[in-house]
């Protein structure tokens, strides 16, 4: 589009002719189809915040790998992250450009989006820009009224409609994502939003004209899901957002003062929680047996990244309830394993990850001498903690946005190997790691594989579910 429209080597009007184009509010008829939409914003319509959204995407594709015939193989990566940097500063200078002369549409909604997922390549999951993205992101959100169902036009296409559900969904577990990596409150509250979850329909589907829309709806079932058993993109976002208006209600309960009546609230939340997932199609459900039912490392590391997230909620509130209940260690140890396990067989799938980020506690029986109630076996739990660490230490390169915590984090379990093969009289508690390391941890992923990458483009982030790995060292595996 650039190259046809010559904006790179002038006329000024052509320029002009764009910015023109970008102060035109985004009328959508009702009768247009999804594969006619580009026609609004490109060719003679060019529009800059589709300039915009493209320089995002680009960035992110270059830092999952997808473009090694534009990098040299030696110092590669180096090359990608600086690329990465210059399209995030371009999308920021249209983003910047847009909020002076464009009315907010979908098309800036997207743009935002991408941008935030970018921010968080570029500069890590701790970084204030990736919070203040996240609040510009919503408040565009309500000001479009993605959150509110209710509120859309009749006279929206049907592809829009499922397109805001779609993006309003991701942003929606993202924003509990970040909410609890950073220990802030979340931004968008599902009490002040009605938008509907979107349907599980194939991308391809939103191309279509309505007559053929229709038809692919005749394959859902009452509750929105597909009765073909087929994965698509909307499928996990369907069921990631579920599972984060379960955390939303965690994050909620976390903040009240603890008491008997917290413990009511906690298990009820974790009665709804299990019996939504149980609820969810069958081909949903991750198990160890999933890599060898002839499943693509595609869908199979999709189904991880939902039950890590699934998991993570179940940790939460058992780690909630243990202040109430001593008899939930037992809980509360069992789900750290499960979650460690899955962990390792996502780490044994994966083709070019980066940025696996954990957080740690610390070791408890050493002073306490208390048995633990974990049932399960010491020395599997060892094996994979060290296979664990061998990931860590392999992350923790030059170049790599969290390289010092993935050290950081990597010396602490190294440490508590070490006091568990070798105990000490005494245990010496890490002070400033500790508390750098106190918040939940959070895990991007790269991969050369196209179809992966479409499957995250809403919902780019996966959740906090690496804390948990430690939990029994923090309750006691190191032996009085």
């Amino acid at each position: 589009m650039v190259d046809e429209a010559q904006l790179h080597k002038g006329p000024p009007e052509q320029v002009a002719r764009v910015l023109r184009n970008t102060k035109q509010v985004l009328h959508v008829p009702s009768t247009m189809t999804g594969r006619h939409f580009h026609e609004l914003f490109t060719g003679p319509n060019l529009r800059l915040e589709i300039l915009g959204l493209f320089y995002a995407i680009a960035g992110r594709l270059s830092v999952f790998g997808l473009a090694h015939d534009k990098f040299p193989r030696q110092n590669g990566m180096a090359a990608r992250e600086r690329f990465s940097r210059k399209m995030l500063a371009a999308s920021d200078a249209v983003l910047q450009i847009c909020k002076l002369i464009a009315p907010v549409n979908d098309l800036t909604i997207w743009m935002l989006y991408e941008i935030l997922l970018l921010s968080k390549v570029a500069h890590g999951d701790a970084s204030s820009a990736k919070w203040r993205r996240l609040g510009d992101l919503s408040t565009h959100i309500f000001e479009l009224g993605l959150h509110r169902d209710s509120q859309q036009s009749s006279s929206l296409p049907l592809f829009l409609v499922e397109s805001r559900r779609r993006l309003f969904a991701a942003t929606y577990q993202l924003d509990k994502s970040i909410a609890t990596f950073l220990g802030r409150p979340p931004r968008i509250s599902l009490r002040h939003s009605d938008c509907r979850l979107p349907l599980d329909l194939d991308d391809r589907s939103l191309e279509a004209d309505q007559s053929e829309i229709e038809l692919a709806l005749q394959d859902l079932d009452s509750d929105g899901w597909n009765t073909q058993g087929s994965l698509h993109r909307s499928t996990f976002s369907r069921q990631r957002f579920l599972v984060a208006t379960f955390r939303e209600e965690i994050l909620e309960v976390s903040l009240e003062t603890q008491n008997h009546r917290t413990a009511e609230k906690l298990r009820d939340i974790s009665m709804r929680c299990h019996q939504t997932w149980d609820s969810m199609p069958k081909q949903l459900h991750y198990s160890p047996d999933s890599r060898d039912e002839n499943m693509s490392n595609t869908v199979c590391m999709m189904l991880i990244v939902s039950y890590l997230a699934y998991l993570y909620n179940d940790f939460l509130i058992q780690r909630l309830l243990v202040q109430q209940d001593p008899e939930a260690y037992s809980a509360l140890l069992n789900v750290s394993s499960t979650i460690l396990s899955t962990v390792l067989d996502f780490c044994a799938m994966r083709e070019d990850m980066v940025d696996l980020r954990p957080d740690f506690m610390w070791t408890k029986q050493a002073r306490t001498g208390k048995p633990i109630p974990y049932q399960g076996s010491r020395s599997v739990l060892i094996r994979h903690l060290s296979v664990f660490i061998s990931h860590l230490e392999s992350m923790s390169r030059p170049g790599v946005v969290n390289q010092e915590l993935f050290h950081r984090a990597s010396k602490i379990f190294s440490s508590i190997i070490d006091e568990v093969l070798e105990p000490r009289v005494a245990v010496t508690l890490p002070g400033p790691d500790i508390d750098i390391l106190a918040g939940s941890g959070t895990c991007m992923i790269g991969s050369d594989d196209l179809e992966f990458l479409d499957m995250l483009e809403f919902g780019g982030s996966i959740d906090q579910y690496v804390m948990p790995l430690v939990c029994w060292l923090r309750f006691g595996l190191i032996p009085s």
